[in-house]
């Protein structure tokens, strides 16, 4: 199957029957119901970072290039140990640690509390970096039926064509951040991703061009940061061309240096020029960069230093994507292990998982390393003095805590979830129209909807039959599918991976044989939509949380237009 060069939408139109105008069913982000997301100033004076540095122990300098996760909804005593004696850093939040607005403001009150009252020797902890993966799309730890407002992914924000829609989407997210003590997103994701067979990027990418996914990260960055949190670029170099898991297994990019300048680069140094306050690194190979076999770009000097600090000259905070992955334990290094050699080699901030017994033991090997010198005390100075640069810009020295009570009222507002439902609105995208057409459904149109497990309850919100199967249907589940299509239904698919799954793709052929109109829904990635065939009509959805469950079911509705344009290419 094969898209038109230009990326431009299908014509449709709307109902002979309808009452709207097709101009109606157009959607516009509203521009009168924003809310005021005024960034936190810097409180003044600034803190003398060469003098706080001068008087920490080497313990307290270890702990501060230290991110943490925990386990469950409060501090427990073994985190609260992590902050008052080994005085990390930050600290990263999970699903499993949010409960509510009001919950997570309490929580990072008390470890913003525990960090102000942890003291050793002359110096004063200078507070946490609180941080969180909220992506938006597949990768939200804050979600709705949490209490927060959720936001269609990155590729779903560039099909809308409105460069605004990222920012504006950044600086809610920080706002409701923001609002119950979180500072610091592990977000945008600036990969490209030019491989349909990425298993971990994919639509967490704004899409396949240098270009476009420059200009959307920037905007998300802009977004965040103007918002008052720090946003960190991720996967430098650039995990987009991946076709491995890096929670597995350690992938390899082969393309030549020229190459990785010409896409892969692109988004990073774009970002860099405007300032974005970290950048995580990969747990990728690059064999361009550093020959050596099995040597992942976060464990690299000459990615992470030759490359990152002395070729681009970016001064920011550099992290390392989480210790705990498989791309590294696989390839020989233990997480203690794995950390020391990362901020040997240059990184400023570890990332860790859980487990408080794997955080002491990481940090008596980072101390083993400094004091028999593998690694100098001027790279961990060096990567301190970045951690308190960026707290003091960012006003995290001696945090102020956040109202509990406010913070319910601020996240998942109206005015915020009008928001994401016009961007999720503006996103879906109609990719080819079948044969006989199927969009938009006639009114009292009988329809069956057949979905995989990811489809979030497409078929019970249109309160249509429906049936469920696998990712890999059984002979059984098509047979019974089949079986429900009669009386001239239009047969609703939906779709996640069906091009490693290509039972999905039989079921979807199985289908247009019988003659019924068939509407293909691609709930992951666009790419399952070049093994569908030409008679099915083509929707891709960049993802299926709930404003775009919602803009989807409006479009097929009739209730809104597909206005979505594919942010990648696809073959034919």
């Amino acid at each position: 199957m094969s898209t038109p060069n230009d990326n431009t939408p299908p014509t449709l139109t709307a109902p002979t029957t309808a009452t709207t105008t097709a101009a109606s069913l157009t959607t516009t982000v509203p521009t009168t119901t924003q809310p005021d997301f005024t960034p936190r100033p810097t409180p003044t004076p600034s803190p003398d970072i060469e003098a706080l540095l001068a008087q920490m122990t080497l313990e307290e300098k270890i702990g501060q290039v230290m991110v943490i996760g925990f386990d469950g909804p409060e501090a427990d005593n073994g985190l609260l140990e992590m902050i008052e004696d080994y005085h990390v850093g930050g600290v990263i939040l999970f699903a499993r640690n949010v409960e509510s607005p009001r919950q997570v403001a309490a929580l990072t009150n008390a470890l913003q509390n525990a960090a102000a009252l942890s003291t050793a020797g002359q110096s004063a902890h200078p507070g946490l970096l609180i941080a969180i993966d909220q992506e938006g799309g597949r990768v939200a730890r804050l979600t709705e039926n949490k209490g927060f407002t959720e936001f269609p992914g990155a590729m779903a924000l560039a099909a809308t064509g409105d460069v605004e829609n990222a920012h504006r989407v950044a600086q809610a997210m920080a706002a409701e951040m923001r609002a119950v003590g979180i500072n610091t997103d592990f977000a945008p994701v600036l990969d490209v991703n030019n491989n349909p067979a990425n298993p971990i990027i994919g639509i967490r990418s704004f899409g396949s061009e240098p270009e476009l996914v420059a200009e959307y990260g920037v905007a998300f960055v802009d977004g965040l940061q103007s918002g008052g949190v720090l946003a960190f670029g991720k996967h430098f170099p650039g995990h987009g061309d991946t076709s491995v898991d890096s929670h597995v297994a350690l992938p390899l990019v082969p393309h030549e240096r020229a190459r990785l300048e010409a896409v892969e680069f692109v988004p990073f140094k774009a970002a860099m020029r405007a300032n974005v306050a970290g950048i995580m690194s990969a747990h990728v190979t690059f064999p361009a960069i550093d020959a050596m076999p099995g040597l992942a770009a976060t464990l690299s000097p000459k990615v992470l230093t030759g490359l990152l600090r002395d070729e681009l000259g970016y001064g920011g905070l550099l992290v390392t994507d989480s210790l705990e992955m498989g791309a590294l334990a696989q390839s020989g290094y233990p997480v203690p292990v794995a950390a020391a050699t990362a901020l040997q080699a240059g990184a400023d901030l570890l990332l860790f998982n859980r487990d408080h017994t794997l955080h002491r033991t990481a940090f008596r090997e980072i101390q083993t390393w400094v004091q028999d010198g593998r690694i100098p005390e001027s790279r961990l100075n060096e990567a301190v003095r970045r951690v308190l640069q960026a707290k003091a810009a960012f006003g995290l020295f001696s945090p102020e805590m956040v109202d509990v009570a406010l913070a319910e009222a601020t996240c998942g507002t109206p005015e915020t979830k009008a928001l994401s439902r016009a961007v999720a609105d503006q996103s879906i995208t109609l990719v080819h129209t079948g044969s006989p057409a199927a969009l938009p459904l006639a009114p009292g149109s009988k329809l069956l909807v057949v979905e995989t497990p990811a489809a979030n309850g497409l078929g019970r919100e249109l309160d249509v039959p429906f049936i469920v199967v696998d990712e890999q249907p059984t002979r059984a589940q098509r047979q019974s599918a089949l079986s429900m299509a009669r009386d001239g239904r239009t047969v609703i698919v939906a779709v996640a991976d069906a091009s490693r799954f290509s039972e999905q793709v039989k079921l979807v052929e199985a289908f247009v044989k019988t003659s019924s109109p068939v509407i293909v829904v691609a709930i992951r990635t666009p790419y399952d939509l070049t093994t569908m065939p030409e008679q099915a009509t083509l929707l891709a959805t960049y993802g299926l949380n709930p404003p775009t469950l919602e803009a989807l079911l409006r479009v097929l509705r009739g209730e809104v237009l597909p206005q979505g344009r594919l942010p990648v290419t696809l073959a034919d």
